[in-house]
Order: C-alpha cells, then structure tokens, then sequence
C-alpha cells in the first residue's frame, strides 16, 4: 500500500479486473485497520504539536520524514500574487 500501485497494476498482479482490485483492496484495509486497531497498533494520522509527537515517537532512536513535494496553485489575479512569491528572481542569460 505504500508505493500507491493503480488499480491497474493491482489487478494485473493478481490476475483480478481493475474493479475487482478496487473493491479488494478498499477490503483489506479496512480489514487491516481493524487489526491494528484491535491490536492498539494502529499507527497516530495527526500530530497537532512537537510535544505530541516528541509522546508518540518517545522511543524510537531515530525518525526519518518521507516528504513529497506538491504542486501549489499560484494566484492568476496580480493583486493576490505579492503574498505568493519571494521577490527573488531568476538570472535568465
């Protein structure tokens, strides 16, 4: 679940129609979420402060973020772009 496969790939990797892979794999997650819940595993999806999260990650020795950049939509009126930008401009030669 972590690569993010298509459905696509999900079902030709099991032989099963891309609906069929859609509707088995919404399945086992939520099965697999139940487990974990069931077994108080279940890993925190907010963090609402550096003391939470000093709480949460208390005893892992060291952690490592995955970030992924994502597109950010710039404003097309003139007025609001100032709010959006550095002032820093690119030497274009």
């Amino acid at each position: 679940m972590k690569t993010y496969p298509t459905f696509d790939v999900l079902g030709a990797s099991f032989g099963l129609p891309r609906s069929k892979a859609c509707e088995h794999a919404h399945q086992l997650a939520k099965a697999l979420e139940r487990c974990l819940r069931t077994l108080g595993v279940l890993p925190a999806r907010t963090v609402d402060s550096l003391a939470q999260m000093q709480a949460v990650f208390a005893d892992v020795p060291v952690l490592l973020l995955d970030a992924t950049e994502r597109p950010y939509r710039r404003a097309s009126a003139a007025v609001d772009r100032p709010a959006d930008y550095s002032g820093k401009k690119k030497a274009h030669s």
